[in-house]
């Protein structure tokens, strides 16, 4: 009887190991790697550098918008 719990409670046991090692190979498989990492730093800078800053663009949206008013204003 007590030799039938203490195989029970190893079987339990041995599932829940096996079970554990599945889960961790599949996040081992599907880990970011450092090569991954580099390439996305890469990416992100290439982006930052192609950007427009907010107040260039403020100020572009400023000209065009003088530029407009005065041919508005010149033009009836």
């Amino acid at each position: 009887m007590v030799l039938t719990r203490l195989e029970t409670k190893l079987d339990t046991a041995t599932i829940g190991i096996a079970d554990h090692e599945s889960r961790i190979r599949t996040v081992e498989q599907s880990a970011v790697t450092e090569r991954d990492i580099a390439q996305l730093r890469s990416d992100v800078e290439s982006l930052k550098r192609s950007r427009w800053p907010l107040p260039t663009i403020g100020a572009i949206g400023g000209v065009v918008g003088a530029v407009a008013a005065i041919y508005a204003m010149a033009h009836p």
